[in-house]
């Protein structure tokens, strides 16, 4: 952030002194040149600095650092590490510029044109302090760490083509003048990836990590273990990779896309070797990144009871390797023969990985087995237990023991905390912010990860435009605005906040390039969320700065989401209830465009500015434009505009099984889709639905509609009749038409909007009433309850 003070007072001061000493007129246009050349200066260090994540202070300096063939690095050169930093730097130079830069050792007197790395305290061993000059290019800082995090911000103060892989000819290689002096807020800094759902070969970790360095992470969690895979060797059981990494197929689509739910029949497997493990550690060691490893238990462990069926509390049964997602019943029974696997497993990872964590995750531990178990009944009562979560405590403390006796500590999901949570555990907070919030109030240590803002899995545009995922919706901005210390603890308390973590479950990311979209430009918001400090936090600067970083992931070969770049669509009502759309884009520079129709929009058609007001159906398509070129993809919405648009309605039941949160799916004008839930209202199982709307004056009609929605894996049934009742005092209703619905036969989602038509009449209140199927094909043992009507958008004409 520019010091505003820093620039204005010596400004003016000068201004003044030469206002004195000068006439009227000279000195006048002395001053409104200065004035002018400030404030274009001003506009220019707003940009020209795209750092991400942006330094705890930043002071812009007038001219630029430009590097020659005759520019020196000169570095500690007896401390291997630092020497090691300056190799790389110059090799990255020589590979892309073509110069080739003398290392000296830095007790050399002569500084001018060289990039100089000196040690000095600092209070922060990840701090560094960067200053660039005309002349001189320093970085300081008192560990390996501080150096290379200044090295990473050097890097992003050059062109963006110093990322790449080959010679660029042509180009003047110069970094602005600035001084930078900066610091991470917090001590740890995650992101995650599962390559358990699927499988990512060592490339591509290593290319991972090293996107996670450019942004200054310094911990990646990696979860090698679950119920669709196990995939790191363990020497003293080979059946968990000759069996446990091998599925015999993988489901297709999304998990209720369908019923019967259907599979590509191809076999799919995978793992690392544990030379392979230890060469990721390694790479990520030189990167400053602790790789943590994660071993599922007691729960999301099917794929290792499938490889020693003995692990689990039904051994006689058949057990495979899971082929699609969710959550299992085949989980570890917690007896002394299972115990002994797992510290048998354990000893192994903590040989290979050398970090201070060691997860084992805790989570979405099914325990139904545990509960028909003699063997878990009688430890239960044996131990004085109170249940099966107390059981689950049990296990989660005696493998912390285990872990704490090689002097290693544990990471576990939030479910650790049920039952009781292990005297030195540390909890990784994903079911909302609440879990944290205890353990921290508990005097434990604390990982932020909630579901809302730090996963990655979610949508990013508007889902009809992108790839599926596991659901949910989480844009750029969403994860920019997070705030990893909950307000609800004390500044003590809030210490325990070791800091936050991105995750990214890969179930419908089967490739590397799907990762990369899932994971860009969303792991550069977190990087700051968990690098720089609140105060300078400013979503308006972080979205100006994000159009140079996606030359980075250019260079990178980073397939990135250009969702920054989409229109996403926001409706209102004016005073008198009629629909507005507001389009937005995340990009501030951008230039939105819109057609009426399906057509996609050109320069020449309408440039948004204000909400456009329907007062009637109609479909609307919109891109965004940034100089003059169309980044992001087009976007097309319908929207339906009735007597009923804007307008409220109750429900037959208050707890309605599911309305995704919005109040006003109803009649907001917006038609419900198959990769949205939040746009549908859902009634409660096996009952009725009835909506009634007050249209607040008589008004005359004559037909009816409402979107229904049939997806069968989600036992979201067609109601079989819907009736439609009319009334001008809400009290004394009459029948105005009613319609039998036939089932539907499709094994995949199903949108029908039915129209109902009756002769013309006045009324003021409608009351809606859908008769529910009853029963479920796609109910489950674990599940049962009949079917679910879904509606959506109500109109009337």
């Amino acid at each position: 952030m520019v010091n505003f003070r820093t620039f204005v007072q010596p400004t003016f001061i000068n201004l003044f002194s030469m206002m004195k000493r000068s006439s009227f007129f000279l000195h006048r246009f002395i001053g409104i040149y200065l004035l002018l050349g400030y404030f274009s200066f001003c506009t220019l260090s707003a940009t020209e600095y795209n750092i991400i994540p942006y330094p705890k202070q930043l002071i812009p300096k007038l001219g630029s650092f430009t590097f020659n063939k005759r520019t020196a690095v000169l570095c500690p050169t007896k401390e291997p590490e630092i020497l090691k930093l300056a190799e790389q730097f110059t090799e990255q130079i020589k590979l892309v510029t073509g110069l080739k830069l003398e290392i000296r050792d830095n007790a050399s007197a002569d500084t001018v044109n060289s990039v100089l790395f000196q040690s000095i305290p600092f209070d922060n061993p990840e701090g560094y302090r960067l200053s660039v000059s005309t002349k001189t290019i320093s970085i300081k800082a008192n560990t390996p760490n501080g150096f290379f995090y200044g090295l990473q911000t050097l890097y992003q103060l050059l062109p963006a083509e110093i990322y790449g892989k080959k010679q660029v000819y042509g180009k003047e290689w110069f970094a602005p003048a600035v001084l930078i002096s900066d610091a991470p807020r917090f001590g740890y800094r995650g992101l995650h990836l599962d390559v358990s759902r699927h499988f990512f070969p060592v490339e591509f970790i290593k290319k991972y990590i090293d996107a996670m360095a450019i942004h200054k992470f310094n911990n990646f969690h990696w979860h090698l273990t679950d119920d669709q895979g196990w995939r790191i060797e363990i020497k003293k059981y080979p059946r968990l990779t000759e069996v446990g990494s091998r599925r015999d197929e993988t489901l297709v689509g999304y998990y209720f896309e369908r019923f019967p739910q259907k599979y590509d029949g191809k076999p799919y497997g995978g793992f690392y070797t544990q030379k392979e493990a230890c060469e990721i550690v390694a790479y990520a060691k030189e990167r400053f990144i602790t790789v943590i490893p994660e071993i599922e238990m007691p729960g999301h462990a099917q794929a290792a009871v499938a490889s020693y069926p003995y692990l689990s509390c039904t051994p006689d049964s058949v057990i495979k390797v899971a082929t699609k997602w969710g959550i299992f019943q085949d989980v570890y029974c917690p007896s002394d023969a299972t115990f002994s696997f797992i510290e048998n497993v354990l000893t192994e990872i903590m040989d290979i990985f050398p970090s201070k964590y060691i997860h084992i995750g805790g989570d979405e531990c099914l325990k139904n087995l545990w509960k028909k178990s003699p063997q878990c009944q009688a430890m239960i009562k044996t131990l004085n237990l109170k249940d099966e979560n107390g059981l689950q405590s049990y296990f989660v403390e005696r493998i912390e023991k285990f872990v704490n006796s090689k002097g290693r500590q544990i990471i576990g999901w939030d479910e650790i905390l049920d039952g009781g949570l292990a005297p030195n555990a540390t909890v990784m907070s994903w079911r909302g912010i609440e879990g944290g919030t205890v353990a921290a109030k508990s005097g434990h240590d604390v990982i932020m990860t909630p579901g809302t803002h730090c996963y990655f899995d979610k949508y990013q545009s508007d889902p009809e435009t992108e790839p599926v995922t596991i659901g949910g919706y989480l844009p750029l901005s969403m994860v920019y605005q997070y705030e990893p210390i909950p307000a609800e603890l004390t500044a003590e308390e809030g210490k325990h906040i070791l800091g936050a973590q991105a995750n990214l479950f890969t179930e419908y990311m089967p490739t590397t390039e799907s990762v990369e979209y899932m994971a860009f430009p969303r792991v550069s918001a977190m990087a700051e969320v968990v690098w720089g400090s609140k105060e300078n936090r400013n979503w308006e600067s972080f979205r100006r700065r994000m159009p140079a970083e996606f030359e980075r992931y250019d260079q990178l070969d980073i397939h990135s989401s250009k969702a920054f770049y989409d229109v996403q669509f926001k409706t209102g009502f004016t005073s008198d209830k009629k629909l507005q759309v507001s389009l937005l884009c995340e990009d501030p520079t951008a230039q939105i465009r819109y057609s009426t129709g399906d057509k996609i929009p050109t320069l020449n058609d309408r440039l948004y500015s204000t909400p456009i007001t329907l007062d009637k159906s109609a479909t609307i398509t919109a891109v965004a434009f940034t100089k003059g070129k169309m980044e992001g993809k087009s976007t097309t919405k319908s929207f339906l505009v009735s007597k009923l648009t804007g307008l409220s309605y109750t429900k037959s039941f208050n707890n309605t099984w599911y309305d995704g949160g919005n109040k006003n799916a109803l009649t907001d004008g917006i038609l419900g889709n198959t990769k949205v839930y939040t746009q549908w209202l859902g009634f409660a199982k096996k009952a009725d639905g009835e909506i009634v709307v007050d249209m607040k004056r008589v008004q005359k009609l004559e037909r009816f509609s409402v979107g229904l929605l049939n997806a069968t894996a989600l036992c979201v049934i067609f109601p079989t009749e819907i009736k439609l009742w009319g009334s001008k005092d809400g009290i004394n209703y009459q029948l105005l038409t009613k319609q039998q619905l036939p089932a539907s036969t499709s094994p995949t989602w199903e949108i029908l909007r039915p129209e109902l038509r009756f002769a013309p009449i006045e009324v003021r209140y409608l009351k809606m009433q859908l008769k529910c199927a009853g029963p479920c094909p796609a109910d489950k043992p674990e599940n049962p309850g009949g079917s679910v009507i879904f509606i959506d958008e109500i109109c009337a004409w």
